[in-house]
C-alpha cells in the first residue's frame, strides 16, 4: 500500500497539476518573507527566470526594494524553497505596485426607514397654550407619517 506522500508527489509531477506545484513554490517564498512584507503581497509569478511580486501599495514597494538582498538571499539559502522552486531557475527579483489592489468601498449614508407605529390618537391635557400647539403639531406629523 502506498503512502499519501508518495501519491501526492506522483500527482504533482504530472503536467496537469503543474500549477499546484508552482503555487506551492510561491507559498513557501511568501512564508519566508518577514510578516510586514507578507501583508503587502497580492500575488507572485515567474516569467523569463524573473520572480515578480505584485504589491498592494507603493510603501510596500519601497520596503521590498530596501530589503531586496534579503529576499534574494532567502531564495538561495532555504532548502525547502530551493527544492520546490528548482525548475524555475529564478535569477532576478522585481516588484511592482498592482493596479488590481482592492480599493476601499465608499461609505454610503443611509437614512433608516421604518414604519410609524403610533397612530396619533391621544388627548392633549395641557393647560399651556404654546405647549398645546406643539403637541398638536406632533399629532399632525404622526398622522402624516403613517400614510
Amino acid at each position: 500500500m502506498k503512502k499519501v506522500d508518495t501519491v501526492l508527489t506522483h500527482l504533482l509531477s504530472q503536467p496537469v497539476y503543474a500549477v499546484l506545484k508552482q503555487q506551492k513554490c510561491f507559498r513557501l517564498i511568501k512564508k519566508a518573507l518577514p510578516a510586514t512584507l507578507q501583508r503587502g503581497v497580492l500575488f507572485i509569478y515567474v516569467k523569463n527566470k524573473t520572480l515578480f511580486f505584485a504589491l498592494k501599495h507603493p510603501a510596500y514597494k519601497m520596503e521590498f526594494d530596501y530589503k531586496l538582498s534579503i529576499i534574494k538571499n532567502l531564495l538561495t539559502t532555504l532548502p525547502p524553497i530551493q527544492e520546490a522552486c528548482s525548475e524555475y531557475e529564478i535569477q532576478h527579483v522585481k516588484t511592482f505596485v498592482s493596479k488590481f489592489a482592492a480599493k476601499p468601498k465608499e461609505a454610503k449614508d443611509t437614512v433608516p426607514y421604518f414604519k410609524e407605529r403610533a397612530s396619533g390618537d391621544f388627548e392633549i391635557k395641557c393647560k399651556n397654550k404654546a405647549l398645546g400647539k406643539e403637541f398638536e403639531a406632533l399629532k399632525k406629523t404622526i398622522r402624516c407619517s403613517r400614510h
